[in-house]
Order: C-alpha cells, then sequence, then structure tokens
C-alpha cells in the first residue's frame, strides 16, 4: 500500500511563496530580454527606414553616390587597376563584357557598368590630361533594405590614396496622392522623427522640398553650410503622374533627379 505524505501547512505555504518569487523572476527577466532585444533592434534601424514607416510610406530603395579626385593625370592601364582596386574592395570580379574605354582629345573615360537583380553599380573613372586630375565617380543602386548603404562607403575608405564625397537618397512611397497644401504635415512628421530643425525649404508645382539640420545624424553625416547654417538633410515630398506620392530622404543633400 503506497502512503502518501502531505507537507505541513506552514511548508505548504512556504513552498507556494517560493514558487510565485521564482515565478515572478523569471517573468521579470523574460521581459526585459523581449525589451533589450526590441530596443536593440530599434536602435541599430537606420533613421530612414523609420521616417518612413512614421508616415506609412513604402520603402523602394536607396542610392549612393560617391566621388573622389586625385591631382594627376592616369594611364588607361592605371585606371584600369583603380577599377579593379575599387571592384575588389566592392568584392566584385571585373567582367570585360561590362567594361567601356573611351578616348578622346585630352580624355580617357573608363565606364563599368554591373547590373544585379536588386542592385546595380555604375562605375566612371576619368583622366583629363589638360586639366592634370583623374576623377572617380560610382554610384549604387538597391531595392534591398537588408543591405546597409553604409557598409559600401566603409569599404571604399579602406582605399588608399582616395578621399570619397558620398550621398545618400533614400527613396518611399505613399500609395495615394496627398495635396500639396498638405505636403507640410507629412515633412513635420519626418522632421519629429528625424529630431531636425529647418534651414531652408521651398515649394513649386507639386513638390516640396526643406533641407534642414538632424541631430540623429550628426555623428555620421559631415554638415555643409548653406547661408551660414549647417545642414545635413533634404526632404522632398513630389506627387507623381501615377497618382501616387513620392519621398525622399537626403543626407546630406539630394544630388539626383526625382
Amino acid at each position: 500500500m503506497t502512503v502518501y505524505v502531505f507537507p505541513k501547512e506552514g511548508e505548504f505555504l512556504k513552498r507556494c511563496v517560493t514558487y510565485i518569487i521564482i515565478f515572478i523572476i523569471l517573468c521579470s527577466i523574460s521581459n526585459y530580454s523581449i525589451d533589450y532585444v526590441q530596443g536593440k533592434q530599434i536602435n541599430e534601424q537606420s533613421p530612414y527606414y523609420l521616417s518612413f514607416a512614421s508616415i506609412g510610406a513604402i520603402y523602394r530603395e536607396f542610392r549612393l553616390d560617391c566621388w573622389a579626385k586625385i591631382r594627376t593625370t592616369s594611364t588607361k592601364q592605371e585606371l584600369q587597376d583603380y577599377l579593379n582596386i575599387i571592384l575588389q574592395s566592392l568584392d566584385i570580379t571585373l567582367n570585360p563584357e561590362f567594361l567601356t574605354i573611351t578616348e578622346k582629345d585630352n580624355h580617357t573615360i573608363l565606364s563599368y557598368e554591373y547590373p544585379q537583380p536588386d542592385q546595380d553599380l555604375f562605375i566612371i573613372i576619368k583622366s583629363d590630361q589638360q586639366l592634370n586630375e583623374s576623377y572617380f565617380m560610382i554610384s549604387i543602386v538597391c531595392q534591398e533594405q537588408k543591405i546597409n548603404p553604409k557598409q559600401y562607403e566603409s569599404k571604399l575608405n579602406q582605399i588608399i590614396g582616395l578621399k570619397w564625397e558620398s550621398y545618400y537618397l533614400y527613396t518611399g512611397e505613399l500609395p495615394y496622392m496627398i495635396p500639396q497644401t498638405d505636403h507640410s504635415q507629412i515633412i513635420a512628421v519626418l522632421l519629429k522623427t528625424m529630431k531636425a530643425h529647418t534651414v531652408e525649404n521651398y515649394s513649386s508645382n507639386g513638390t516640396s522640398s526643406i533641407i534642414v539640420y538632424s541631430s540623429r545624424l550628426e555623428e555620421n553625416i559631415p554638415a555643409l553650410s548653406i547661408n551660414g547654417e549647417q545642414c545635413n538633410l533634404q526632404i522632398t515630398i513630389r506627387n507623381n503622374k501615377k497618382g501616387k506620392t513620392n519621398v525622399y530622404i537626403g543626407s546630406p543633400l539630394i544630388l539626383s533627379k526625382y
């Protein structure tokens, strides 16, 4: 016969209290872990993507434009060597099919276009014998949100002898037309998200644009000076012919056509 021995009332109460305390501690640890992970994910999110999310815009693509200059001319072979170095820094193998070389007057120009399913790369390297200078221009357009465009700039900055200037353009889209009179409301939300204040603005023909300074970008984006004021961000809202509204966020300014 099996004999069951029940704990005394005092011991049973102590055990219940102990289990409750352990349960509370485990819940607290679990909640802390969830909050930490969620907070870490938020902190790691690009402020540009968060800006699109804050107004309900659909992310479309980013564009990175970089250029550099050296004060010397380069032979065709030297330009090809530079191209190889740039491609290697970006973990890309040179494909001669994508390369075009043009020699005219006092200029030698190398053009390299490397299309991919979600990303396009354009490189132009030019030597000007008359000005005794060589120019390097790179454009990367990518539709994949998981790719951090800063990684390309970091890789290019590892090339010795080339000092790059970099401009970023992020494109989003609202699936409906917003009257130009209401563009200011969208811009106000973006300014709050980016912790920015206005430096300069204009509005014309279905397009509203504003140049601002954002404290969220001050550690990563070198500021420019416009009329004596610092700026590191430009926001443009533009109605398109498809009945939708494009949202452009560029840093430090928007250079490309939109």
